[in-house]
């Protein structure tokens, strides 16, 4: 199957219901990764930030991602209007040190991130 460019395979991998990250195999030989819906479209957005990566980065930040884009539905909240306090409720309930109230869990049953996942952000900023 080909995807968006001409000489882009993906994976075959049926999953039901959920955003998912995809990895993307191109005829160079290179490796990069997307996130689609549930119906195998593209999530436009999380599209752009992951082909601004690359070095190797955009696997970890696609699956960081697609957490956040998955609290971000759970929570009834659009990518577009989050506040900062949103974000700090966030990175509390993954793990990172907060005060204040984290809200309901959405990953039942997953340890927290460990400290360099929580250092991600920074290095994006």
């Amino acid at each position: 199957m080909t995807f968006g460019d001409v000489g882009v395979r993906v994976a075959r991998r049926l999953v039901l219901g959920d955003l998912r990250v995809q990895e993307l195999e191109h005829s160079s030989g290179r490796v990069s990764y997307t996130i689609l819906e549930a119906d195998g479209s593209v999530r436009r957005l999380a599209d752009g930030f992951l082909r601004s990566c690359g070095g190797g980065t955009d696997r970890t930040y696609a699956y960081l991602l697609v957490d956040h884009l998955r609290w971000l539905e759970f929570e009834g909240l659009a990518a577009e209007s989050i506040s900062l306090q949103d974000l700090k409720r966030y990175m509390g309930a993954v793990g990172a040190e907060f005060r204040g109230p984290y809200g309901r869990p959405w990953r039942e049953g997953k340890r927290p991130y460990g400290q360099s996942a929580l250092d991600t952000p920074q290095r994006l900023a």
